[in-house]
């Protein structure tokens, strides 16, 4: 039994255990990539950034909208304005979506019905573009399946419907990530394999190599998947295809190193067993080396304050995998197959010459100055016209025909090029803001951001349809208040005329004359009854006095006279009782008469005091109706001031509806959070993006200073925001990214070669060859493609692979010339004539796996590509001239006699 473990000792096979065990744990613990990028692609923020902070408040906005995110259903007439029998089947294809808001997760829909005072914001000038904002609670499906499922339900026949939003863009770029990672991971494992089979002529070689670095590749992603997940770190949404990359590049490299040395091995030692030791013997050192140091490198990456750079981290972790892998797993199969390996192709490798770098360095060696100069040549200029524009959005890589694209798309093209994009600036107070005074500070700020460089339009609680509302300003109340100051001129000049006229009508003189005829009616009267008295008394004394005279006369002359006496007398008693009852009457005409003397004469007095009073008061009005005129042209003139400008809402207006409609679109449940929706005129550009974002933010504290809300809490969220942040960063922090890779190789190299100045040029070659690959390939995408901005991410990436490239070259360089016992001059020429083949399987695989990432048709992985091969063929023309002429002109430069002779 002890024999039989020496033997499984002996042949590896424990090690092929132990790595079977590994790889599977590692396939069935990790997850796919989709679900990986799903899970950690989105942007990191850090908790005092402003994407944090205003991702807090809507955490407390209530209404059940914490966790939810917004997107907008765009619906647009192609043939001109969207017509009502559109717009009503608009309304019933919203009025169904509100009936099943439960089923679609959506927790609140503003439509320019439920927001008319901010219609503006919803409706294209040309009336053919319709926005519908819902708020989607995404917790318990993601954004990808209830966008998938809203697209189907929003349809209205005649109309296009697009359902977009930053979130969602984002979201779509991620997953075309993935499968770009996924399309282009497979494409990287076949070159390599064809690079190793053409190379090697073999069949088992390429199949080692794939289970080798699959091993490698499948444990570094689930390693540094679960220490990511246990340990918080960071992990972009590129990890995996960075790891793909690393260890589909260094590795191809090392097993070519490593199967090549085994064949040279096997031609002087048959036994597979011995020829791997030796072969690993051999190529230990130099790989842990550049493995160890490349793992360094990227470790130290992790102490970079930036999300983006710190994931760099997992290609510390890929290295020393792809250490071990290499070392160990190759073993085992080189042990067991030996010169099988390479079958059906036997025949020993032919040793070819790089007849390039044998007459470059001759002619280095005898012209030192002008090769130096030739260098400089084919650098200096793509160096000195440096140009590089990085592109932050995620639409960079999508295509056309993606709907929430074109959705934004339309957004841009109906309303501004920053509709599709806003930034959203959440205030905090500590009490309601329902009330005038703070309403008129949100309003001013409002304004003042409307006025800002950049800025398109301002959608507040103050202007929800980014227009002044004007009955809510001091000027609209002005004017109310002029017109009703004319009115009551007018009416108090109609009232002093009035009273003029009354004045006249009232005519005292005629009235007082009219008191002396009545006076005179009454002693008039008077006289009357007293003559009528008197006429009584002498009727009835006549009366009386027939009566005797009858009596004593009996003739009958007497007796007619008597007849006629007592007719007269029956007369005079009739007249005696008419005068005595027109006696009464006359009393009372008397009565009345006086009485009517009596109220003239008390109405004549108040007449005259009416007089005086009408007097007074139409002074009175006179002055009235100055003040009023007075009081009106100065309402006028502040009317048309700027200070008349200024928000003042009353408490009828605060309770109306379209202000709680507003209240309710634009203000937490609690009324302490409002915010503001800022629509800039540009899409988020590298150019100006940060300056814009920083301008808001210097308007905001300027403008709130001194004011009630000076103390509020506020930030801002939204793509400008984040593609700000990530630039600034990016521009912050990738100089510390190239300053760890320069000096962490030049570190390496230094302690592998034991030299500085030697290394210190080629490390200095290598940095001219990347900007001029770098420009080079700007220049490739903008005359062949038109792309004029580099995807943001391509920098970081092109940076981790070409400083693994450049650690290899660069330290198997400083190996030689550690080793070497000859000096400078003599050591130069045989070094480039030997090395010049390693360069050129270095360059077979980095342009090889380069045109790999092209089949992915992603513009970030065109331009990657581009750069490493501009990069190495560059490095790969400049790197003899560098080493020779430097190399000689380091030794001959103190005796200037022989600085132009040959050796």
């Amino acid at each position: 039994m002890k024999d039989t473990m020496i033997k499984l000792h002996r042949n590896r096979l424990f090690t092929l255990l132990v790595w079977l065990i590994i790889v599977f744990i590692a396939i069935i613990s990790a997850p796919n990539i989709t679900d990986a990028l799903q899970s950690y692609s989105q942007p990191s923020y850090g908790a005092n950034s402003q994407p944090a902070k205003a991702n807090q408040l809507r955490q407390q906005w209530g209404y059940q909208l914490g966790g939810t995110t917004s997107v907008n259903i765009v619906y647009q007439n192609s043939t001109g304005k969207i017509t009502n029998s559109q717009q009503a089947k608009i309304d019933k294809t919203i009025n169904q979506l509100k009936q099943h808001k439960s089923y679609y997760s959506i927790k609140k829909i503003v439509t320019p019905s439920t927001n008319v005072a901010g219609k503006n914001q919803m409706l294209s000038k040309d009336g053919s573009t319709q926005m519908v904002s819902l708020d989607l609670n995404a917790k318990g499906n993601t954004l990808r399946v209830l966008t998938n499922e809203l697209i189907s339900q929003v349809k209205v026949h005649g109309l296009k419907s697009y359902v977009t939003s930053p979130e969602i863009i984002r979201d779509v770029n991620n997953q075309k990530n993935s499968q770009v990672t996924q399309l282009v991971l497979i494409a990287l494992f076949i070159v390599s394999m064809l690079i190793v089979g053409i190379y090697f002529r073999s069949v088992f070689a390429p199949l080692i190599s794939f289970i080798t670095l699959f091993s490698a590749f499948v444990t570094s992603y689930s390693v540094s998947l679960h220490l990511s997940r246990l340990f918080n770190l960071p992990y972009s949404q590129y990890v995996p295809l960075e790891i793909g990359i690393a260890t589909l590049t260094i590795g191809t490299i090392w097993n070519i190193y490593i199967y090549r040395k085994f064949r040279s091995v096997l031609a002087l030692q048959r036994e597979g067993g011995y020829a791997t030791t030796q072969t690993i013997a051999a190529l230990r050192f130099p790989i842990t080396v550049v493995g160890g140091a490349l793992a360094i490198i990227f470790f130290a990456c992790g102490f970079v304050n930036y999300d983006q750079i710190q994931s760099l981290w997992t290609l510390g972790i890929t290295y020393l995998v792809l250490i071990l892998a290499t070392i160990t797993l190759n073993a085992v199969f080189t042990a067991a197959l030996g010169e099988s390996l390479f079958w059906p192709s036997n025949a020993p490798l032919t040793a070819m010459k790089s007849h390039f770098w044998s007459r470059a360095t001759e002619f280095s060696l005898w012209q030192p100055l002008a090769s130096f100069l030739v260098v400089l040549y084919i650098t200096l200029p793509f160096i000195y016209f440096y140009h590089n524009s990085l592109n932050f959005s995620p639409m960079t890589n999508l295509t056309q025909t993606n709907q929430a694209v074109k959705g934004a798309q339309l957004l841009q093209a109906h309303f501004s090029a920053g509709k599709a994009t806003p930034i959203t600036i959440y205030l905090k107070n500590d009490k309601p803001l329902d009330n005038e005074k703070y309403l008129q500070h949100i309003d001013a700020l409002t304004s003042k951001l409307q006025h800002t460089q950049g800025v398109s339009a301002v959608y507040s609680l103050t202007q929800p349809g980014g227009m002044p509302i004007e009955k809510y300003y001091v000027s609209s109340q002005l004017q109310s208040i002029g017109l009703n100051a004319k009115q009551a001129t007018g009416q108090l000049s109609q009232a002093s005329s009035g009273i003029q006229n009354s004045d006249s009508n009232l005519n005292l003189s005629a009235l007082k004359q009219q008191v002396k005829d009545m006076s005179k009616l009454v002693k008039k009267s008077n006289q009357i009854i007293s003559d009528s008295s008197n006429l009584a008394s002498q009727v009835s004394q006549a009366a009386a006095n027939s009566g005797v005279a009858g009596r004593q006369s009996a003739s009958r002359r007497v007796r007619a006279y008597q007849a006629k006496i007592n007719e007269l007398n029956q007369s005079l008693q009739a007249v005696s009782s008419g005068l005595s009852q027109l006696s009464a009457e006359g009393q009372v005409i008397q009565n009345y008469g006086q009485n009517s003397y009596n109220n003239l004469q008390n109405y004549s007095q108040q007449i005259d005091q009416v007089q005086k009073q009408l007097k007074k008061v139409s002074g009175q009005v006179h002055s009235s109706t100055s003040q009023l005129n007075d009081i009106y042209d100065y309402l006028n003139g502040l009317q048309q001031s700027g200070a008349a400008n200024v928000y003042y809402i009353t408490k009828a207006q605060l309770t109306d509806t379209d202000f709680l409609q507003t209240m309710l679109n634009y203000t937490s449940e609690n009324k302490k959070i409002t915010t503001l929706q800022v629509v800039m005129k540009n899409a988020p550009s590298s150019e100006s993006n940060i300056k814009q974002v920083q301008r808001l933010q210097n308007q905001v504290n300027l403008q709130l200073r001194g004011t009630p809300l000076a103390h509020d809490q506020v930030a801002m969220t939204g793509e400008p925001v984040s593609q700000a942040i990530n630039q600034s960063k990016l521009s912050h922090h990738f100089m510390s990214l190239l300053a760890i890779v320069i000096i962490g190789v030049m570190a390496a190299v230094f302690i592998v070669s034991r030299a500085i100045l030697q290394p210190f040029y080629w490390i200095i070659a290598f940095l001219m060859s990347a900007v001029t690959g770098f420009q080079l390939a700007y220049i490739t995408m903008r005359f062949v493609a038109n792309v004029d901005q580099f995807d943001w991410q391509v920098p970081l990436i092109s940076v981790s692979i070409l400083t693994a490239i450049a650690a290899w070259q660069i330290i198997a360089l400083g190996l030689s010339f550690r080793y070497t016992e000859l000096s400078m001059l003599d050591w130069i020429r045989p070094t480039m004539a030997s090395y010049g083949k390693i360069v050129r399987y270095i360059i077979l695989v980095a342009v090889g796996l380069a045109i790999a990432l092209t089949f992915g048709a992603s513009f970030a992985l065109i331009e990657i590509a581009l750069i490493v091969i501009y990069t190495v063929c560059v490095y790969y023309l400049v790197l003899p001239l560098i080493v020779s002429s430097l190399g000689k002109l380091s030794v001959t430069l103190p005796s200037k006699k022989n600085m132009l002779k040959n050796k």
